[in-house]
């Protein structure tokens, strides 16, 4: 799941400060409407990333269905090396290695490597971008062919780990096909 909107969000800014930037209203209300999704559903736990807007998103998430919040700096935003707080209008369109910013490959291994130490059923709260990047690999797809791919704010994307493969990608609905997958 992505964290839901932010004040980083409103104001277009790229930021992996730990502390700023807290969820909106609107946010808010985003991610209650997800998590009425998850409910009723069987999840052994939700990790977060430890930015502010993810532990605020699966702080809710937790309250409605009932489950423990764990952080884990594996699933953190992508390093943003020098453009940490720029504007996303600010940043030179250059590949991220270019720019001193955390490259592809990088986020792969460490979401690859969160997603290992965790037997069963999780909700992940994370980013944009690490999400992007661990759907693409189960798809697959290399960083250029993942553009297309859009994680919405405070949307949910399945993966099914154990058979390798992608069931939904940021959805905010879930169907009944879903459901099942992670029914009791």
């Amino acid at each position: 799941m992505r964290h839901g909107e932010s004040f980083a969000n409103v104001n277009n800014i790229i930021s992996e400060d730990m502390n700023q930037y807290p969820l909106t209203e609107r946010g808010v209300e985003q991610i209650l409407f997800s998590a009425e999704q998850l409910k009723g559903l069987r999840f052994d736990g939700i990790v977060c990333s430890p930015l502010l807007r993810t532990k605020q998103t699966a702080k809710t998430v937790g309250e409605v269905v009932g489950l423990k919040v764990t952080e884990d700096n594996k699933i953190r935003e992508s390093g943003l090396g020098p453009y940490n707080g720029y504007r996303v209008d600010e940043v030179p369109k250059l590949k991220r290695e270019d720019l001193g910013m955390e490259t592809w490959d990088s986020q792969l291994e460490r979401m690859r490597s969160a997603i290992s130490e965790y037997n069963g059923s999780y909700i992940l709260v994370s980013h944009a971008l690490p999400i992007r990047v661990l759907t693409a690999s189960f798809l697959g797809l290399n960083e250029r062919e993942s553009y297309g791919i859009d994680i919405k704010l405070a949307s949910m994307t399945a993966i099914d780990v154990e058979h390798e493969r992608v069931v939904s990608i940021g959805t905010v609905l879930l169907t009944e096909r879903i459901r099942k997958l992670f029914s009791s």
